[in-house]
């Protein structure tokens, strides 16, 4: 298992190439100036924004219909409000970290790629969360190999150059 604790009990099966195909991702969509932004001290980064809204523009084809049913039905069943989101709020006027629910986009391509982030978010800084707060509800692995089904997506769209050219 991949991490410091049980907390996050995704199988190395899955959490090995889910955070390999998002640094493949993230890598690429830097590549790209319509993906690429900065942070307050001009830090790289990739503008999720402008990713979600290039996949909401895309055809249902190119990335929706790629799903599956069941991962769909995971990741946008019930309440649209998983995984959750780790926030930092005061205590006793000390921070702590805590999971929170926090609703997903009503769009849906928006969503799964909001969702995928969040798991792989919560995967790689699985190791700072309390074991008494699940960032998931059920199977761990359920979630990781829908983020994954979602980062293979978005990396053959841009492999096909559906996603904004690279600037020379």
């Amino acid at each position: 298992m991949l991490g410091y604790d049980a907390a996050m009990p995704v199988s190395d099966h899955l959490a090995f190439p889910l955070l390999r195909a998002f640094g493949q991702l993230e890598y690429q969509l830097k590549r790209r100036p319509a993906f690429l932004r900065a942070d307050g001290r001009g830090n790289a980064m990739v503008a999720w924004r402008t990713v979600q809204d290039a996949v909401v523009a895309l055809p249902p084809a190119d990335f929706l219909a790629r799903m599956s049913a069941p991962m769909m039905d995971k990741v946008l069943g019930g309440a649209r409000n998983r995984p959750k989101v780790q926030v930092v709020e005061e205590v006793g006027g000390r921070r702590k970290a805590r999971f929170v629910v926090r609703d997903l986009d009503p769009s849906n391509a928006r969503a799964l790629v909001e969702a995928a982030r969040r798991v792989r978010n919560n995967l790689f800084h699985g190791g700072k969360e309390d074991p008494g707060e699940q960032p998931f509800d059920g199977d761990d692995d359920e979630w990781a190999q829908a983020a994954l089904d979602v980062a293979q997506a978005l990396l053959d769209l841009v492999d096909r150059g559906a996603f904004g050219p690279v600037e020379p």
